[in-house]
């Protein structure tokens, strides 16, 4: 299922680019013009809306900002909020009530949550005073930091279970290299000519997703199988994409831009693939699947406020 997190340092690429497709047509800003984007995984098809969600907005109580990043299959949530525009903080949602996750452990400086898994474990990232970002595991209550050794920042992306964490880290020069993490032995994941490779989610079967770039700018989602064999996935005639969740029926979600630079979410179902949008939403962001088929994460509205949500199939 989908479990993931993202950087502090990627969160405001992030915010860039979303505030680009809010201002009129022209490209999101830090997506170049690619003639093989959206052209480079024949099998992905376009179709049309052959599932119908149930779509609810989520918002932190008095918070500016609600983003989720984690879905469980029971529904429960795990994200990030903001109040006044200020600094991001880690957040669980359950039965229907949200929660501030260990601020005693997190700080006051930034943090954001991933999961939670079916066993009710989260994990994410946090900065220090110093700005330097370090991810977490909390697990039956025991928190944990995860480090990658030799490196300046860290970040847990998603686990599968079995005590495999996937992840990513960054040094000064500011590129992200992903890395796969089980009982001491680390296996770094970089795609073919990349110049960052950013992991996003990983299923029960090994699997991942997640991001990839050449230059810092146009992304492309890409598959990883548990063999290593890494396949780029790119929607139909996108101008970017990326891949932000997978689940143990390898469905794939995430979010792309269009031509005008409008940003949609999407589900990959075998070869097909169906666009989302909540309804209302200027764009949409799809960070999150389970294994029943609903679907999480965040849409800004006509104000440019940026929502959590929830989908589930009708």
């Amino acid at each position: 299922m989908a479990r993931q997190i993202l950087s502090s340092s990627r969160l405001a690429l992030l915010t860039a680019l979303l505030a680009a497709a809010l201002s009129g047509p022209s490209a999101a800003a830090g997506f170049g013009t690619d003639p093989t984007a959206g052209k480079r995984t024949p099998d992905a098809v376009p179709t049309g809306q052959w599932r119908s969600y149930a779509f609810q907005t989520l918002d932190y109580p008095g918070a500016s900002s609600t983003i989720i990043w984690g879905l469980d299959d029971f529904g429960g949530l795990a994200g990030q909020y903001a109040v006044a525009g200020g600094t991001a903080h880690a957040m669980t949602w359950r039965h229907g009530r949200f929660q501030p996750l260990e601020p005693d452990k997190l700080g006051t400086y930034f943090s954001a949550a991933g999961g939670p898994d079916d066993e009710g474990t989260t994990f994410g990232g946090y900065a220090d005073a110093a700005g330097v970002q370090h991810g977490f595991v909390i697990r039956r209550g025991r928190f944990e930091t995860v480090d990658f050794p030799g490196h300046l920042n860290s970040n847990v992306d998603a686990l599968d279970g079995f005590d495999t964490i996937l992840g990513v880290y960054w040094d000064a020069d500011g590129i992200y290299h992903g890395m796969l993490s089980r009982n001491g032995n680390e296996t770094p994941i970089n795609v073919a000519g990349a110049r960052d490779t950013y992991p996003l989610s990983l299923n029960s079967k090994g699997d991942s997703v997640g991001y990839w770039d050449a230059d810092g700018s146009v992304t492309h989602g890409y598959v990883r199988r548990a063999n290593g064999q890494i396949a780029t996935l790119d929607v139909p005639d996108a101008a970017a994409t990326v891949a932000f969740g997978i689940n143990d029926r390898s469905e794939v979600a995430g979010y792309y831009t269009d031509a005008s630079g409008a940003l949609h979410g999407f589900v990959k179902t075998g070869s097909q693939i169906q666009r989302i949008d909540v309804p209302g939403a200027v764009a949409t962001i799809v960070t999150a699947l389970n294994n029943c088929g609903s679907l999480a994460g965040e849409y800004f509205d006509a104000g440019g406020v940026r929502h959590g949500f929830l989908a589930t199939l009708k």
